[in-house]
């Protein structure tokens, strides 16, 4: 394996192969971190069945109760955005809507950071993998000037073996990051959008439990 390794780094100049290899590491810490955060920390296994019990909490006027079945979940975020207006829920509508947007501002950062440098990885990789093209037809076109007889057909093999295993190289750390990149971006989209219909769905409940409590 590592002999395997060597000789690619030697074939397509290791320079331009230490810089890709660089990137790939770079984007399989962001594709790990990000999948385990998205997955295992940050999402609820069944966000509508969590706030069906929160809903029904809530309309039994048992909000300590809902509050701490929200705390229990951290540090999934919303459960954590949902207990921050449930604090306030004897408050006016204003100060409960102002409660959520501020645990808002907490929560979706922490699911938008990082996804965004794996499309900038990729275009980079890419980029790399069209200089090594160039090094290697540099080398094919010095080697076609400057040699003769059988050294020259060598260092014209050498040249494009150069320029094919970069390209290769530089392309698969692309695709691989764009791939992760459009996984990441749909699980990303679906915590927010998550985050921000639940929140908006207690901010409902909340105004229509005072209203009942209101009328008595």
């Amino acid at each position: 394996m590592l002999e395997t390794i060597k000789i690619l780094f030697e074939r397509g100049g290791y320079t331009v192969m230490s810089a890709i290899t660089i990137c790939l590491l770079i984007a399989l810490v962001i594709i790990i971190e990000r999948t385990y955060r998205f997955w295992f920390v940050y999402d609820l296994a069944n966000t509508s069945a969590f706030m069906a019990h929160v809903q029904k909490m809530v309309m039994n006027n048992s909000i300590e109760n809902a509050i701490r079945s929200c705390k229990k979940m951290r540090p999934k975020l919303l459960p954590f955005v949902l207990a921050e207006g449930l604090k306030r829920a004897n408050d006016s509508t204003e100060e409960i809507e102002n409660s959520i947007e501020v645990a808002n501002l907490y929560a979706v950062p922490k699911v938008m950071k990082m996804v965004p440098l794996l499309g900038t990885i990729a275009n980079v990789s890419t980029l790399l993998g069209l200089l090594g093209t160039l090094f290697g037809l540099m080398k094919s076109f010095a080697a076609a000037a400057t040699a003769t007889g059988a050294q020259k057909q060598t260092l014209l093999a050498e040249g494009i073996a150069e320029a094919l295993t970069a390209t290769s190289f530089g392309l698969s750390t692309a695709l691989l990051c764009l791939l992760a990149f459009g996984g990441l971006s749909w699980k990303q989209t679906s915590i927010v959008d998550a985050l921000n219909q639940h929140s908006a769905r207690l901010i409902d409940l909340l105004y229509t439990r005072k209203t009942k409590l209101q009328k008595r």
